[in-house]
């Protein structure tokens, strides 16, 4: 759980650490500990791993959920695949499932940070996604990052992690057409600062991993 702290750039706590009129009228600061909540089913089996997930909003703010991640050809080519989570090993067998915007790695320069493009949920509402793993668990990074910890023959508990800030209308944010689906693209210095982390419950599973 402290590996994902760091990534995001913020320090652990707890357990992890145009819009439309209506937005335009949004107070800020008004999105309190415990209105977005995150539920996840999922589904194991040898051809794959599974979890349908659903981000609820019970405060009176909408906000944004950084819950679309794009591949990178070798070309630069960016597509969003809605399915798509980075995941790694931590501590004591746990599966971290996560979508979030990471910090660019102390010491790296790069010129295009990584980013997860956002989706818009309004207060009291729900989000639907999904993500799709391996049925052997490899383990992929932000940056092409290291994995913290060597894989083991089986993990105990898969945990699903996503991002989401408080919606500001002051803002930019640019809509990309992603599929069937608009998505949304906002500056990654304000994505940094605003950014918070939200988790499921643990999911037990003895999963393999890829060795």
């Amino acid at each position: 759980m402290r590996g994902l702290a760091l990534m995001i750039g913020l320090a652990p706590i707890g357990l992890i650490m145009t819009m439309g009129a209506e937005a335009q009228e949004q107070v800020m600061g008004v999105v309190s500990d415990g209105d977005i909540s995150v539920s996840v089913m999922w589904e194991t089996a040898d051809s794959g791993v599974v979890g349908h997930y659903r981000v609820s909003n019970g405060g009176v703010a909408a906000v944004y959920v950084f819950d679309r991640l794009y591949r990178t050809t070798v070309t630069g080519f960016r597509t969003v695949d809605p399915d798509y989570a980075w995941h790694w090993l931590e501590g004591d067998g746990v599966f971290r499932v996560a979508k979030f915007v990471p910090q660019v790695p102390s010491g790296e320069k790069v010129e295009s940070p990584e980013v997860a493009y956002a989706r818009v949920l309004a207060a009291g509402g729900v989000l639907e996604g999904r993500v799709l793993l391996a049925g052997r668990l490899d383990q992929d990074l932000p940056y092409g990052g290291a994995p913290p910890l060597a894989a083991v023959d089986k993990i105990t508990s898969i945990v699903f992690s996503v991002g989401y800030a408080e919606v500001d209308p002051q803002v930019e944010a640019n809509a990309i057409k992603a599929g069937d689906e608009v998505v949304l693209s906002l500056p990654y210095s304000w994505l940094i600062a605003q950014q918070r982390i939200v988790s499921a419950e643990p999911f037990a599973a003895a999963v393999p991993m890829q060795r």
